[in-house]
């Protein structure tokens, strides 16, 4: 059995997750970094992306995040995120609807800045649609 830590994922609606994991991997502005038990102090910003948790009974959850912040000691991981959704919680069908609208507003921007926003969300929808298709009981349609 793997050495296992305390996870916590916090949003500003509460806690997400606060339990004892086997590992976790979530992106960070620098990529993808994956966390087991006794990793040493680090901190790091969080994008838009994926957190893969693995629990002790083997299983692997999957959660679409955003924009936040890991803290990383010895024995606890927390991270804070400004947004976070469970596979299982999010819509398959109505991810895929906001991804194309997310999209439609990427073509549609008329300024820089309002263009950055629309990748940004679209980014987000992005993420939710693909972790969506990760939930157990997923089946294409």
């Amino acid at each position: 059995m793997a050495a296992l830590y305390r996870l916590e994922i916090v949003t500003p609606l509460g806690k997400k997750f606060d339990d004892m994991v086997d590992g976790c991997v979530f992106r960070t502005t620098e990529g993808d970094v994956g966390i087991l038990a006794g990793h040493s102090p680090y901190v790091a910003a969080i994008e838009v992306g994926e957190i893969k948790v693995h629990t002790p009974d083997g299983k692997t959850r999957y959660a679409a995040a955003a924009d936040g912040f890991a803290h990383v000691t010895g024995e606890l991981v927390r991270i804070l995120v400004s947004s976070c959704d469970w596979a299982e919680e999010i819509d398959p069908d109505k991810a895929r609807e906001e991804r194309e609208a997310a999209r439609a507003r990427v073509n549609e921007a008329k300024t820089p800045e309002e263009r950055e926003l629309a990748k940004h969300v679209f980014q987000k929808a992005r993420i939710r649609r693909r972790v969506a298709k990760k939930a157990d009981g997923y089946s294409k349609k």
